[in-house]
């Protein structure tokens, strides 16, 4: 067997062998979605859409049961539409939910490091470079911290899409440089397919392709202009189905730029591996000596290229700067900062991986034809960084280390080495609550949790994903800082406004909250982790009349309806959309209702009135319109 075979043996063990155990298949197929914080939030999404009877290509919902009315599918989760598609045509097939949402995780881990090699072969990289690319690939997504946060958090829709940018990019210079049909139909199927993983590939993808675009443009023939417009086109209505609605909706997007803020400094910050700001960066160790030194090898691969005049270097350069740039300055230019701009170090340190293979084995060349005294000088020197590689590896792989890790409570909010189920005191919680009496909304603190709890049970949730960039975020407490006034005066109006009944506190707890007896009466401890309170005085459902109500996707029923006091209306604590409907059940003759928007202190979409047309009927349905 040749080197290279028994490289590339060596390198298909290794990974195989990293999956392994990132991936326990008792957690991929246990009956249980991951439970890593946005994972919670996307299953939330797909287990209403899928049960509400949204079929494979997607559409969205009026969830009245969280955030006292959220739309489902529309806008917030727009990085969940192909994760989405893949679980409904996995449980058509007969496939579990929970091993269906896990499947697209392995699968996207096991195949991004061959996404990588396909970039290097389309860029015309030879067998050994190749395998350099693979093998550092398998490396950088296990160990590099944005890219393995990214895909072990639950941002695993912007993980899968990282690699496939880079081969998009390797398509387009070889589509721009041979015009090959085969090249123009894979570069027209994968161009949707990324951009419907998640919207901000474009803005990965952007730069690099326009680039290359517009610097081959006045030597392309007519028909390579052709293949590119069309799949531009094939782009733009493979995503209408979700565009279109996200944009009629523009109006209920709330800006939002708190997290992956890095600038420039923070280039200096990754070398020096400091973790400055977890709000910026992730929640995750920043052991960045991988990253340094494929990006270090990239601009060497780079370089040389440039030096050999080699039109790759211009494809090379070009995306590795615009992914830089976007990495450590978009956080500068106000209409990129919504995007998070540090999470585009994984495309980032994942395009250095391809461009850092021909250098790699041309180091490796030159180190064998040192002289031996040379070559030991240089092992001699290799030996400092084996404490700096093991520093990169033992937070994801503990039992490395002698030291045990982290135990606690405190060790919930620290990413996983493994891929883990949804833990025990989650169903815990659950289960108290569902023994309680169902009289008003559930307030939770832990944002997984509160996912957790709209889709595995009937209780109405105000919680979970604390930044959803959306009006109806304003019935979340959490989504606002411990300084806003609705922890102290204001909470009162707070609890009565959205009829909150429980409220479950998650370590570390709030003293700010926690100590109003006033208004909260300590009930349980469900799970050793969770503290739950019962508010003393519920509101109930309806703030202006009065009647039973009971909330479903895409329905609100109120039955022995009566009006406020010399009105035929009455109000209803869920948020308003112009998409509402009301109609009398059962149908009466002469008999009708309209949905007015009552405006609401606090709260920018406002709450629903119910208006008779023209006496308020005594049962009655709020539904949302086709």
């Amino acid at each position: 067997m040749s080197p290279l075979r028994r490289a590339w043996v060596a390198l298909v063990v290794l990974h195989i062998g990293l999956l392994a155990y990132a991936f326990p298949l008792d957690v991929v197929f246990g009956g249980s979605p991951f439970g890593g914080p946005d994972y919670q939030t996307h299953y939330q999404h797909t287990h209403t859409l899928l049960r509400a009877g949204v079929g494979f290509g997607g559409g969205w919902v009026y969830d009245p049961n969280l955030l006292a009315g959220h739309p489902s599918g529309l806008i917030f989760d727009v990085d969940n539409k192909l994760h989405f598609s893949w679980c409904a045509g996995l449980v058509r097939l007969g496939v579990p939910l929970p091993v269906a949402f896990n499947l697209f995780t392995l699968v996207a881990a096991a195949l991004a490091p061959l996404w990588l090699w396909l970039a290097a072969r389309l860029l015309g990289l030879d067998a050994a470079a190749r395998a350099a690319v693979f093998g550092l690939g398998v490396l950088v997504w296990n160990f590099d911290p944005t890219v393995r946060f990214c895909w072990s958090g639950g941002m695993i829709s912007f993980a899968t899409a990282a690699p496939l940018c880079a081969v998009l990019v390797a398509l387009l210079h070889r589509l721009l440089a041979d015009g090959r049909r085969a090249h123009a139909l894979a570069f027209a199927l994968l161009l949707p397919l990324t951009l419907r993983l998640h919207v901000w590939a474009f803005v990965a993808l952007v730069g690099p392709l326009t680039g290359l675009y517009l610097r081959a443009c006045p030597k392309l023939p007519v028909r390579t202009h052709l293949f590119v417009g069309a799949a531009a086109a094939l782009g733009l209505l493979a995503n209408l189905d979700w565009l279109a609605p996200a944009l009629a909706h523009r109006g209920q997007i709330v800006a939002s730029a708190g997290l992956g803020q890095a600038t420039p400094e923070f280039l200096v910050y990754d070398y020096l591996e400091l973790l400055v700001d977890p709000l910026r960066t992730g929640f995750a160790v920043q052991r960045t000596l991988l990253r340094a030194l494929a990006l270090l090898a990239a601009v060497g691969g780079w370089w040389a290229w440039r030096r050999a005049r080699d039109p790759r270097s211009f494809t090379g350069g070009l995306t590795l700067a615009w992914l830089v740039g976007l990495t450590y300055c978009a956080a500068l230019v106000p209409g990129l900062r919504a995007t998070e701009p540090y999470r585009f170090a994984a495309p980032m340190v994942l395009w250095a991986t391809v461009l850092a293979g021909p250098w790699l084995v041309s180091a490796a060349a030159g180190l064998c034809g040192l002289p031996a005294a040379a070559r030991a000088a240089v092992a001699a020197l290799g030996l400092l960084l084996v404490p700096r590689a093991y520093q990169q590896v033992v937070p994801l792989i503990p039992e490395l280390s002698p030291v045990p890790p982290p135990s606690g409570p405190a060790a919930r909010h620290m990413p996983s080495p493994r891929m883990t189920a949804v833990p025990p005191d989650f169903a815990a919680v659950r289960d108290w609550l569902q023994a309680q009496p169902d009289v008003g909304r559930v307030l939770v603190q832990d944002g997984s949790l509160g996912e957790y709890l709209r889709w595995a049970s009937d209780r109405p949730v105000l919680g979970g994903f604390h930044d959803r960039r959306m009006i109806f975020q304003d019935a979340d407490l959490f989504h606002f800082s411990p300084d806003d006034p609705r922890y102290a005066a204001g909470l009162a109006d707070y609890l009565e406004r959205y009829n909150v009944a429980y409220v479950v506190m998650t370590y570390p707890h709030l003293a700010v909250l926690e100590r109003r007896a006033d208004l909260l009466a300590a009930a349980g401890v469900p799970g050793g982790l969770h503290r739950v309170y019962r508010v003393r005085r519920p509101a109930g459902y309806v703030a202006e009349g009065s009647g039973e109500v009971a909330a479903g996707v895409d329905r609100i029923a109120v039955r022995r309806a009566a009006p406020a006091p010399g009105t035929q209306a009455m109000t209803l604590r869920f948020h308003y959309m112009h998409e509402l409907r009301c109609r009398p059940e059962p149908a009466t003759s002469g008999a009708g209702c309209r949905v007015e928007q009552v405006a609401v202190p606090g709260d920018a979409a406002g709450f629903v009135r119910v208006v008779g047309a023209p006496t308020l009927p005594a049962s009655l349905v709020v539904e949302r319109a086709d």
